[in-house]
């Protein structure tokens, strides 16, 4: 069938500004910073490094893709495309553009013949001189059969490839020619590469007066030992003093068991600097309010097993818990919060690898912010806020959350940012690219047993590239897609300011079999769509309006209504 093109429509200031700040494949990509300052907020971009994708790079691999199918590297990969290196002295090799001194690289490398990873380095040489040896490890990548997944490969249908590898690298100057290269390899070796980030690391935040310092309880930096006894003994102790807890620089391991976490400020020397690490890095909330900041917190979680809470912070973080510049990666979530949270705030970090959701503001949690922060390669909604009525739950709305300005990239399983019920919630000047499978930009539902909307759910200057496709629904979805699964969704739904870009299908969908009554749509840009630009399930109903229209590139209907005599559109160029 045919497509039909319009000409490229004048973007909108805010769109302007964020197709402005990502410049093409063959240009390292500076990420932007997508919604304005907090008002008082005097600290950096969070997103201040730049991505030099492998494919753009000179090479002696093979670059791999681009496609979208589903179980194969290439879907997961930024762009759909990578680079393979398998023969002795393969490398990537770029010019860096701007300087720095740290490196992250994100890559695959394969699986044990039984699961369970292995381990591989990777060469960087500056300017054809040695400096580091990366390590790359399998163990938290390679997962098999069905949902929610296993670690045995025997079972087939392998995904969730790539994993990231950090390292401080030492200067490298604008104008520096940086490689990436492997030894010789195994029979069965290779190496994925699929990005290069380089960034300036800022200096290391000074250790607050009066604060006690983890190394004052027997805790020891970069050793094999276990710190979760001092760790647990200098919490005790600053809840009782009301000190500051302090994380000095270094690798401190926590093996023991999770730990409750309430009613402390805890500080780091920057999220590059200050490290928790360890099976024993996972945190339920007190209820009291938990202040952390300029710290990475990794955990070990190479599977999901969903009836253990295996997620950095869980439960009631009380009201006013604030976490900024903080770093997470393989967790099952980073965070899942519970009733009796509220006004919690989560700013300026990085939560990535995980197995499950980035963040989900679940039962009850309320008046809570995500902002500011890069999401990157989650096996569930990068960022959701959920009301569910399960019997375990509160039965309490999750009431006025916001997620804005974010930056979220690739998530494998599901959408960038999900909704389901609640009341009076926000998305506002969030980025989504690249969905894997049922990965929506954004998800407004009904469905899992959610406490039905009220208020109402506005979502603002969004832009969401290479979204939507296949799904679990066994339909494909759009970019944009609303699903009223278990309760009619009576109030308005408020799209303003969205531009969806390489739809992998239709750009919006509507599924029922429950009513949607008043979708509310305006200055809408689709540049690109495999697919109709608006598509109708049979089994929906309700009502949908849509001003300033903009669209180019997509399949003939404009509208594709499967049930035009139970769900009306009207839709104004």
């Amino acid at each position: 069938m045919q497509k039909r093109a319009f000409p490229r429509p004048l973007l909108l200031p805010h769109v302007a500004v964020l197709f402005a700040a990502l410049f093409t494949a063959c240009s390292p990509r500076p990420l932007p910073s997508l919604a304005p300052e907090s008002p008082g907020n005097a600290s950096a971009a969070p997103f201040a490094w730049l991505t030099y994708e492998a494919e753009a790079a000179r090479t002696s691999g093979t670059v791999r893709g681009p496609s979208r199918e589903y179980l194969t590297p290439d879907a997961e990969a930024s762009g759909r495309t990578y680079v393979r290196l398998d023969k002795d002295g393969d490398y990537i090799e770029f010019t860096a553009q701007a300087p720095a001194d740290a490196m992250v690289l994100r890559y695959c490398i394969p699986d044990a013949e039984n699961g369970g990873g292995r381990e591989m380095d990777i060469a960087l040489l500056v300017n054809g001189q040695p400096r580091a040896e990366i390590p790359l490890t399998s163990r938290f990548a390679w997962i098999y059969g069905e949902f929610p997944w296993s670690n045995d490969p025997s079972l087939g249908q392998a995904h969730h490839f790539f994993d990231e590898s950090q390292a401080m690298v030492g200067p490298i100057k604008s104008g520096d020619t940086v490689r990436l290269q492997i030894g010789e390899p195994g029979p069965s070796d290779y190496v994925l590469l699929d990005l290069v980030e380089l960034e300036t690391v800022p200096a290391a935040v000074p250790r607050p007066e009066g604060s006690l310092s983890l190394t004052d309880f027997g805790a020891v930096p970069d050793d094999a030992g276990d710190d979760s006894p001092a760790f647990a003994a200098c919490v005790e102790a600053a809840k009782k003093s009301g000190a500051t807890i302090w994380i000095p620089e270094g690798v401190f391991r926590l093996n023991g068991p999770r730990m409750k976490l309430g009613g402390v400020r805890i500080q780091g020397a920057g999220m590059w600097r200050s490290k928790l690490e360890g099976p024993g890095t996972m945190f339920d909330g007190t209820g009291e309010p938990l202040h952390v900041a300029d710290l990475a917190i990794f955990g070990t979680v190479d599977r999901r097993v969903d009836n253990i809470p295996e997620n950095a912070f869980h439960g009631n973080f009380g009201d006013g818990s604030t976490f900024h510049r903080i770093w997470l990666e393989h967790h099952k979530c980073g965070f899942w919060t519970t009733y009796g949270t509220k006004n919690l705030l989560l700013s300026e970090s990085r939560l990535r690898n995980l197995m499950a959701d980035g963040v989900n503001f679940c039962d009850g949690t309320s008046y809570s912010t995500v902002e500011r922060c890069h999401l990157r390669n989650t096996g569930d909604d990068a960022l959701a806020t959920w009301s569910p009525t399960t019997p375990d739950a509160a039965g309490q709305p999750s009431t006025g959350n916001s997620f804005i300005g974010n930056l979220i990239q690739f998530p494998w399983l599901a959408n960038g940012l999900a909704v389901y019920g609640g009341k009076d919630h926000r998305i506002i000047g969030n980025h989504v690219e690249g969905g894997v499978f049922s990965g929506g930009g954004l998800l407004l539902s009904s469905g899992f047993d959610a406490i039905p909307f009220s208020g109402t759910i506005r979502a603002e200057n969004n832009t969401f590239k290479d979204t939507g496709g296949d799904s679990y629904i066994g339909q494909a979805i759009g970019s944009l897609w609303i699903y009223a699964l278990h309760s009619d969704i009576e109030i308005p739904l408020v799209i303003d300011g969205l531009t969806i870009e390489q739809a992998r299908g239709d750009a919006i969908t509507v599924h029922g079999p429950k009513a949607a009554k008043d979708i509310r749509l305006a200055n809408v840009t689709v540049d690109g769509a495999d697919d109709h630009v608006i598509r109708i399930d049979p089994a929906a109903s309700g009502r949908m309006e849509v001003k300033a229209l903009r669209a180019r590139d997509y399949r003939d209907p404009l509208v594709q209504n499967g049930n035009p005599e139970n769900f009306g559109v009207a839709v104004r160029e």
